[in-house]
């Protein structure tokens, strides 16, 4: 018997790397929606923020911006795939953790060669470069 998590990787395109210590994400430039990137792909992507009970609704936001250490690609569109709460390691914290992955949709020839050298020089692990 397959596992979920089994099936979820046998259905990627590209393989996924560990971002960098540094590398962050956000929904938008304003948007409270900004942590740390968990890993990448050319495929898309999955990172953590902290919930801001107190922050107004956001807008619905259609690009991700990736940042890490005076690299930066910007307004790279987007499609949720999930946003899902996730365990918080102190029993003592009340902060709210989500854990969010996104899946890019059409990416310029230029977005697609930035994330390419983002994935090669970035991440923790050499990538395998193939663009499809």
């Amino acid at each position: 018997m397959i596992g979920k998590s089994q099936e979820m990787a046998d259905r990627r395109a590209h393989r996924r790397y560990r971002a960098g210590d540094g590398a962050y994400a956000a929904l938008s430039p304003d948007s409270s929606k900004v942590g740390p990137i968990v890993d990448i792909s050319m495929d898309g992507l999955c990172f953590r923020y902290i919930v801001h009970a107190d922050q107004p609704k956001e807008p619905v936001e259609t690009h991700i911006y990736v940042g890490d250490n005076g690299f930066y690609l910007e307004k790279m569109p987007y499609e949720t795939v999930e946003d899902v709460e996730i365990d918080n390691p102190s029993s003592l914290s009340t902060i709210i953790m989500r854990q969010r992955r996104v899946r890019f949709v059409g990416l310029s020839a230029n977005q697609k060669a930035q994330l390419k050298y983002f994935i090669a020089h970035r991440t923790s692990e050499q990538a395998d470069l193939r663009v499809r």
